[in-house]
Formats: C-alpha cells, sequence, structure tokens
C-alpha cells in the first residue's frame, strides 16, 4: 500500500488485520518486522526486503527468517539501510515478570507497545571496529496500527507556528484599540480632556456607548436592548466619577499653591518693571495715613488722660476738589449778583414813569 505523495508520513495511521490474521491472529516477536513490512513507512530497497527476497529462493537462507534473533543477526552483517526492533514489550514483560515472581509480586501485563527504527549502517574503517549507525525515523506499533513518530524539527516548528500564529491574532486585535494624540501620545484607553464640561461629557460618553452598543434584534429582544441601556448608563457614571475626581484634585493643587495669595486692594498700572498707582490707590493710601492720625491721637490722649474729644472727620478721609473745578468756580459771575442787577434796573423804571 503505497502512500499519497501530497500526504506526509508523520500524518498517516496504517494497520492490517488481514495480515493479523494471515500471520497467527497476533503479532509477537518473530512476525512484527514482516508486518511493518506491509505498511507505506517500509522501504523495499532495504536490507530487510532483500534477505527476505533471498530467503524465499535459497534453503539455505531460510533459517535467517525463521526467527528475529537470527534475522537482525543477519542483517548486521550487512551495510546500508535497515529496520530492526528497537523495543520488544514481550521480553521486557518476561523480565519484570521474572524478577516479580523472585520478589513475591504478582505478574504485570505486557504493554503491546513496539519501536521499529529505520537506520543506515556503514561499516568502519579499521578492522574489528564498530559499525556507523545513523538513526534515521522512529515507529510505534500500537496493537495493530503502525504510525511515524514525529522529528524534533517538526514538533519545534509546528509548536513555534502556533505560536507565531496567535501572537499575529492578538496583535492584529491590539491594533484596531490603539488611538493617537498630540496630548497623550499612543494609548489604548481612551482620555477624557479636563476641560470637558459635565454636559459636552455626558454627550461624548453617550455617543460613545451608542457606537459600543449593539443594535437591538428586529423580532424586539428586550434583554438586548435592557442590557444596552445599563451599558451606556455604566460608561456614563464612569466617566462623570472619573471627571469629577479630576476636577477635586486641580482644587487642591490650585489651593496648596495660591492658599495664601490675595488680590491687592490698590490695582496697579503699567507694565512689568514700571508699574505705578491709579489714582484709587492714591486715595486709599490718604485713608491710610489719616486714620493712622486718628489712632495715635486717641493714644496720646488716653496717656495724658485728657477728654479732648476727637475732632469730627478726623477718621474720614477729606474732600478734595480737583484745581480744575476751583478755577472754573471763581471765573463764573455769582447768580444773586444777576439778579439784584436785574432788580435795580426796574425800580428806576418805575420811578421815570
Amino acid at each position: 500500500m503505497e502512500p499519497s505523495p501530497d500526504v506526509p508520513l508523520e500524518e498517516i495511521t496504517w494497520h492490517s488485520p488481514q495480515h493479523v490474521q494471515m500471520m497467527g491472529g497476533f503479532l509477537h516477536s518473530n512476525n512484527i518486522l514482516f508486518y511493518f513490512a506491509e505498511s507505506p513507512f517500509f522501504d523495499p530497497t532495504s536490507n530487510n526486503a532483500s534477505l527476505a527476497l533471498q530467503a524465499m529462493h535459497n534453503e539455505n537462507l531460510r533459517p535467517f527468517i525463521e526467527t528475529r534473533g537470527a534475522f537482525e543477526g543477519r542483517l548486521k552483517t550487512m551495510q546500508g539501510l535497515e529496520f530492526i526492533v528497537a523495543h520488544d514489550p514481550l521480553l521486557e514483560a518476561a523480565a519484570a515478570n521474572a524478577a516479580a515472581v523472585a520478589r513475591g509480586e504478582q505478574p504485570k501485563e505486557a504493554s503491546n507497545v513496539w519501536v521499529i527504527r529505520k537506520q543506515m549502517r556503514r561499516r568502519s574503517a579499521a578492522m574489528g571496529g564498530q559499525d556507523d549507525v545513523q538513526v534515521l525515523a522512529t515507529y510505534f506499533v500500537v496493537g495493530d496500527s503502525v504510525f511515524m513518530a514525529p522529528s524534533v524539527w517538526s514538533v519545534v516548528g509546528r509548536r513555534m507556528l502556533s505560536t507565531v500564529t496567535s501572537l499575529t491574532k492578538v496583535l492584529s486585535t491590539a491594533s484596531a484599540l490603539l488611538t493617537f494624540s498630540p496630548s497623550y501620545g499612543h494609548s489604548y484607553l481612551p482620555h477624557v480632556p479636563k476641560s470637558l464640561e459635565p454636559t459636552q461629557l455626558g454627550q461624548q460618553s453617550a455617543q460613545q456607548s451608542k457606537e459600543t452598543t449593539p443594535m437591538p434584534d428586529m423580532s424586539g429582544d428586550k434583554t438586548t436592548s435592557r442590557s444596552a441601556l445599563a451599558d451606556a448608563s455604566t460608561t456614563t457614571l464612569n466617566a462623570s466619577a472619573l471627571q469629577d475626581a479630576r476636577d477635586f484634585a486641580e482644587t487642591l493643587n490650585l489651593l496648596a499653591r495660591y492658599g495664601n495669595e490675595y488680590i491687592d486692594e490698590t490695582p496697579l498700572a503699567g507694565e512689568p518693571g514700571s508699574f505705578i498707582f491709579t489714582k484709587a490707590s492714591a486715595s486709599a493710601a490718604e485713608q491710610l495715613s489719616v486714620a493712622g492720625a486718628g489712632a495715635q491721637a486717641s493714644r496720646q490722649n488716653i496717656r495724658s488722660g485728657a477728654t479732648t474729644p476727637v475732632p469730627f472727620g478726623a477718621g474720614r478721609p477729606a474732600s478734595v476738589q480737583p484745581d480744575s473745578t476751583k478755577g472754573k468756580a471763581a471765573d463764573r459771575p455769582p447768580a444773586a449778583t444777576k439778579d439784584k442787577g436785574k432788580k435795580r434796573k426796574s425800580k428806576i423804571g418805575s420811578m421815570s414813569q
């Protein structure tokens, strides 16, 4: 039975109950290699095939194929490709049972797992030296099923392929979640701006919840709509709580930095390096000076024991009229003078009549 050239031998499992029946109904040490020779894993150009073919036509070589020990002993005298039994479960079970009986224990059953190796034998150059044997493949026979053991390269290669495939899926999924902003850079979670108002925050969270909320089914599934509303409300609450926490932290920071500073009562005008006091500041300075004088006079009176009253308006700022107002009042003629002149003219007129 030849395997398909497109299917690797590592993925093939072969068994033939007909050959097992022809060989006595079960597999043992003397027929395991001949049963394996019927599988697609066997190479017809090996020394096993050539020795079996020679024994069929030469009676002198027939004893070499009657037992496995004689067959493998003949193969060791040849060089080239060969198949040998590396593990015999029957011999192992016989040795284990003998040791168990010697210890007084019950014997155990055989595992029924055979190990066959494909190897290349080469003669050494030196006389009497050991042969150079290179193992090419390993096969297992479990019951009547034969399969090939995978190589280390194939096992490591498949594990690496599985790892790379999983990493590729993870990276492709994570790349869709990556966002970039000039202020925060690359991130996998959306950032909430600090200057966002509560109304805008609610609108933005509602938009995000609408994007992530699945549309309800046309059949009117109420469970899906309720879960979507719950998710949207949870997202809104989380976003508002996060904004409140940031505002509170910023308030504490401002209090710690500027809590001991106050606004000046006398405003300044000008540029840095050339500040000047305004008129309001001058009047405030006069008020402070007058108040200071009144307080000093009261202290002196208390010390001397006099009861001189404090002059009225000592604690109040004196009303100062601008010079421009005084000049205008002096230039204007008094209103009473005009009225008197009119009365005199009227009297003179009456007398002349």
